[in-house]
This record gives C-alpha cells, sequence and structure tokens, in this order.
C-alpha cells in the first residue's frame, strides 16, 4: 500500500494544485455573490432643526447611531466597497413618538449590489425640552490666609453666567463656582478661572449636553491687613416720666475685625453707631434695636470675617424712678460758719427725713451713714450783722452721689445762745 502511495508522487501533487486552479477560474468566471461586513458606521442626523427649532433637545441613546452594515454583492464588486462607500442617515423629521428615527442606507453611485442592511433600523433618541438659566457665579476660597490679612470685595468681569440643555440636565445645576487657592497669600490675586458646575450635593457636573455662554471668568482678589476694633453707641430720647435709662448703651458683639490697607487702618480706632439709631422716647421697657454696622464703615474698609454679615444688637435698659426715705438724727447735722460769739445746738427730739429718687441699684448705695447732712448757719445773721437767740430754722443739705436726686426740703431748729464777752475772749485768745 505505501509503495502504491508514494508511487508518481510528484504527478499526483501537480494533479491536485491544477484541480484547485482550475476551480478557482471556475468561481471567477461565474462570479459568485458574496457578503461583506463594515464596522462602526457613522449615522448622520438630518433635518435636526425639525425638533431644536420646536425648542426641543435630544440625546443619542445607547449609541444607537453608530452601526454594523452588511453587503451582498457580486465578488468582483464587494472590494470596491469599504466605508467612505457607505452613507447612513437619519431624517429627524421622521422621528416617531417613542423617538425612534429610521435609518436610511445607501451606496456610492456606480456599485453594483445586491442588498445592503444594518444590524439596527433606527437611531433612538431622547427627546426633551430645552431650557435656559442664569447663576450667579460664587467664588470658592480654598486655603488660609496668614494671619493679620482678609480678602477684600472680589470683583469678576461678570457674576452671572447662562447654561442650556435638556431640561433634565439643566434642572440638575445647583450651583456655578470658580475656585480660589488663597493658602499663604499676601498679595491681590487675579486669575482666569474656570466655571465649574456642581449639583445640590456638591458634584461637578460635567456633561456635555449643557452649553455655557461662558467657560472662564477673570477675578481679582484683594488681599488686606486685618485689625479689630470696638464699636461704640449711644441713644436720645428720654425715657416716659417716672423711668430713666440705667447705665451706657451696650453693643454685641462688642469688637469687630475689619480689613484695608495699613494707612486706612491706622486711622481707626472704633466705629462709632450713630445716637439716632437707638431712641428711647417714652419707653418703660428695655429698648433693643438691630443694625448693620456695614453703613457706618468707611468706603475703603470692609469686615474682615465673611461669617460676620455686620449685624450687631444695640440695647439700652429702662427702669422705673424709685423713692426711698432715710431717716437721720439732728445731732448728725454737721452746723458750718457759727456766728462769731454765739453757740449752735441742734434742738433735740427732731425727726429728720430725707426723701431720694433714683433706680433701685443706686438707691441701695444711699443711707444715713452716707448723705453727709450739714447746715450753713451764716444764713441766720442779717443783713445788719445781727444774729437773733433762741430757736431758728436751717436748711439741711446732702452730700448725695450724681446718681440720686433730692426730693424734698429738709429742715431742722437750731438753738443759738449768745457767748458771755469773757468766753468769748477766752475763745478768741485760745
Amino acid at each position: 500500500m505505501k509503495s502504491k502511495l508514494m508511487h508518481n508522487l510528484g504527478l499526483k501533487i501537480m494533479a491536485v494544485l491544477i484541480s484547485v486552479v482550475l476551480w478557482m477560474l471556475a468561481v471567477d468566471i461565474n462570479d459568485p455573490v458574496i457578503n461583506k461586513y463594515i464596522n462602526n458606521v457613522q449615522v448622520q442626523l438630518t433635518n435636526t432643526g425639525a425638533l431644536t427649532g420646536q425648542g426641543k433637545t435630544y440625546r443619542i441613546v445607547d449609541n444607537s447611531d453608530t452601526i454594523r452594515v452588511s453587503v451582498r454583492a457580486p465578488k468582483s464588486a464587494i472590494s470596491a466597497i469599504d466605508a467612505q462607500s457607505v452613507t447612513a442617515k437619519a431624517d429627524l423629521s421622521e422621528i416617531t413618538d417613542d423617538g425612534r428615527v429610521p435609518i436610511e442606507l445607501s451606496l456610492s453611485s456606480g456599485l453594483d449590489v445586491e442588498k445592503i442592511t444594518s444590524d439596527r433600523q433606527y437611531v433612538q433618541l431622547q427627546v426633551e425640552n430645552k431650557k435656559t438659566r442664569q447663576l450667579s457665579i460664587e467664588v470658592a476660597k480654598n486655603g488660609t490666609l496668614p494671619d493679620g490679612y482678609a480678602t477684600g470685595r472680589i470683583d469678576m468681569e461678570t457674576n452671572t453666567l447662562s447654561i442650556s440643555g435638556p431640561e433634565s440636565a439643566v434642572n440638575a445645576v445647583s450651583r456655578a463656582v470658580v475656585d480660589i487657592s488663597l493658602d499663604n497669600v499676601t498679595a491681590n490675586v487675579e486669575i482666569d478661572a474656570t466655571i465649574r458646575l456642581l449639583d445640590a450635593d456638591g458634584n461637578e457636573i460635567t456633561s456635555s449636553e449643557i452649553r455655557k455662554n461662558v467657560d472662564s471668568v477673570k477675578v481679582t482678589v484683594p488681599i488686606l491687613e486685618t485689625k479689630e476694633v470696638t464699636i461704640s453707641a449711644s441713644a436720645i430720647g428720654e425715657p416716659a416720666d417716672g423711668y430713666e435709662q440705667t447705665g451706657t448703651v451696650t453693643v454685641s458683639p462688642a469688637t469687630v475685625k475689619i480689613a484695608g490697607r495699613a494707612a486706612v487702618l491706622d486711622k481707626i480706632s472704633e466705629i462709632t453707631i450713630p445716637a439716632e439709631e437707638l431712641d428711647l422716647t417714652d419707653a418703660t421697657a428695655p429698648v433693643t434695636n438691630t443694625i448693620d454696622i456695614r453703613e457706618y464703615l468707611p468706603s475703603d474698609i470692609s469686615l474682615a470675617d465673611a461669617d460676620f454679615d455686620g449685624t450687631v444688637t444695640v440695647s439700652a435698659d429702662i427702669e422705673q424712678i424709685r423713692r426711698k426715705t432715710i431717716s437721720f438724727d439732728a445731732d448728725s447735722v454737721q452746723l458750718l460758719n457759727i456766728p462769731d460769739g454765739w453757740l449752735a445746738e441742734a434742738v433735740s427730739g427732731q425727726n429728720l427725713q430725707l426723701t431720694v429718687r433714683g433706680l433701685q441699684d443706686n438707691l441701695n448705695n444711699v443711707d444715713a451713714g452716707t448723705i453727709t447732712p450739714h447746715a450753713d448757719l451764716s444764713a441766720l445773721i442779717d443783713e445788719n450783722g445781727t444774729v437773733t437767740a433762741g430757736e431758728q430754722e436751717v436748711t439741711v443739705k446732702f452730700l448725695l452721689p450724681a446718681s440720686v436726686d433730692q426730693v424734698n426740703v429738709v429742715t431742722m431748729q437750731v438753738h443759738l445762745t449768745q457767748l458771755a464777752a469773757s468766753n468769748t475772749d477766752e475763745q478768741g485768745a485760745q
């Protein structure tokens, strides 16, 4: 058997090769129909104005505009067909209610094909109303300035942004921000900052469906020095009859940090709130007012604390005026300017009372030991220098704090006795 197979081997191989060649010639002569597949053919969307003209936007779903084309043609023609020979179009004027647009296929003219098909018959679109919104551009300051520095009023060439796109995408945008780095910055910052879109959770939105009228904005951030100053206030008007202000006007917070150029800060030691901001006229209870101190800052000075809105509380306590009666002995009255040659003594048995008025806290500090009663007896000498012996009435005066007022006039009786001449001479010698 081996010898039979190996006999005339060369002739046998030649016969096989000749058979193959003859088969190929036969095939070429018959020009059979075969299939050719072309991948990643891009579908052209036409008549887009049919949607956009109605205020609509569209999005291609699942890359349905990329298709695989199958061409069936004679072998002689198939080699001339490639991706450039195939045209795929979807006319948006023919869109269905569920967002499907039929795909139409065609080949370059002159190509003889039997059939052309694709793996998709439609481009699937998600159609929405087009929406436009205006957003304020916020500045996100990142990092920390050195101690003693603060940012001034930030300036942007525009502080609004217009975005447009599908309604659902535009509605997802919550804020438009630009980022500024302030770590260890001591001089003014001026940059072209990219505008970022954020959702309600602070996540960045990078959807290509949203169009911005500008992508960046020029931002200037002044860097200013800071200083802490006190806030002072006063009041106008008189409380109702029988009432009085307890003391000075208080401000909360009592100090504030301001920012500006060093030369300007050096001239400011406090911020003064005008008295007209707190009117006590006819008040019978504490008076409080909320005031924005930014109104009283110089034009080139700003608040250094970004978290402080400039609102302070100014208040004045109002209390009812009360009275207090103080009893004291006539013997405690100091007799002043006793006429020469006379002896003056308080008449015994006198019950003297002083009535004072003021706020309760001030009245608590006034008693018989602090009023220092005294009477000036020089008033008992008439214009001729004559003094009348016996009991005389004199007015008692007191040393009272400025915070209380004397209500009644207090008088007392003193007894005057003329001294004998010898006693007068002895007193004079002494």
